[in-house]
């Protein structure tokens, strides 16, 4: 968003944690200000945060938009000089449950309703935007997720026609919510079904270990490949059949948003909003049973075989114009 808006609006991204964010490729023209190491702990930050919106022009100016936990608290005090948005990322009640055990839901209930002293909200997708009223009674509009497409042109192939046996990727961290270990014994059940098939893992997490030692224990290695975390996955993406994500929760991926720019289909499991991602035939496969996972794959693969040109798959509610404008429009009614 912050790429899509600098060329006409004054954009400031303010970090409040360590982490890959920082390291993101950002126009020339986006501001960055990093607040870990100031003085005073959360509440340091949180005055030097409130002085930097007041000297930026204050509410009559300015919106501060917020995208999870920790910065959507920190958010709600600055109610007096910003306007204060939130960008809801997923399913929280189940995502804190896995992230964060027992207290979990409970969390999820808490930032769910904090959000009521928000001015706006908004939500990925239709199915999110009823868990939030349902729980919270607060009315979120719906703007979908999206990526920075410009950037991503650079990887596109040029075809979709690949000789050989079918190349599946997953992307994502290796925990249980993301259930990846499905995937490799999917790839296992298709390899015994007669299918020449390999398997790109993308990404690191607890699970690596033990899905590791399962790809060595049933003899995988030429099939799978874990590759840990890699800075630029894009080949690997774009140069794939189908991308997979079987996750038990998912907010809307940016991984598949990726995966369906480059013109790769993808095979997810129907939870949340995936279903309104996929609402191209041509963009992959949903599934609702483990034991249906293999045949979604096969059946997203030949998709995308049957493609000439791999144009983007994103449906436009998706599409980075459409949904940077969309807050721009809303928020600045506001402002």
């Amino acid at each position: 968003m912050a790429n899509a808006l600098a060329p006409i609006r004054r954009v400031v991204l303010v970090y409040l944690k360590d982490g890959p964010g920082v390291d993101a490729n950002l126009d020339a023209r986006v501001e960055e200000i990093l607040l870990v190491t100031t003085p005073g702990g959360w509440r340091g930050r949180l005055r030097v945060y409130q002085r930097l919106l007041r000297d930026a022009g204050g509410r009559e100016n300015v919106a501060s938009l917020s995208m999870c936990f920790s910065a959507d608290l920190f958010n709600r005090f600055c109610s007096e000089d910003a306007v204060i948005c939130s960008s809801v990322r997923g399913n929280l009640p189940q995502n804190y449950q896995h992230d964060y055990g027992m207290i979990g839901t409970s969390l999820a209930i808490a930032h769910l309703l904090a959000l009521r002293s928000f001015d706006h909200v908004f939500a990925m997708t239709e199915a999110m935007a009823t868990q939030i009223h349902s729980i919270a009674g607060v009315r979120s509009k719906i703007i979908g997720n999206f990526v920075d497409e410009q950037a991503l042109e650079c990887f596109r192939s040029a075809s979709s026609y690949v000789k050989g046996g079918l190349h599946f990727v997953y992307v994502g961290s290796l925990t249980n919510r993301k259930q990846p270990a499905l995937i490799v014994h999917a790839i296992e059940f298709l390899i015994s079904q007669g299918y020449e098939v390999k398997l790109d893992v993308i990404g690191d997490g607890p699970l690596r270990e033990s899905i590791s030692a399962t790809v060595v224990r049933n003899g995988l290695q030429e099939h799978v490949q874990l590759h840990g975390q890699v800075a630029n996955p894009y080949p690997l993406i774009a140069g794939a059949d189908a991308l997979i994500l079987p996750s038990r929760s998912e907010g809307v991926s940016r991984a598949a948003l990726e995966a369906l720019h480059l013109g790769v289909p993808c095979v997810l499991r129907d939870v949340d909003g995936n279903a309104e991602l996929l609402s191209d035939p041509m963009a992959g496969k949903l599934f609702s049973s483990d034991i249906d996972l293999s045949r979604a794959m096969i059946e997203a693969a030949s998709l995308g075989r049957t493609r000439s040109i791999k144009s983007s798959l994103l449906p436009p509610s998706f599409r980075q114009s459409t949904a940077a404008m969309q807050y721009l429009q809303l928020i600045e009614g506001s402002v």
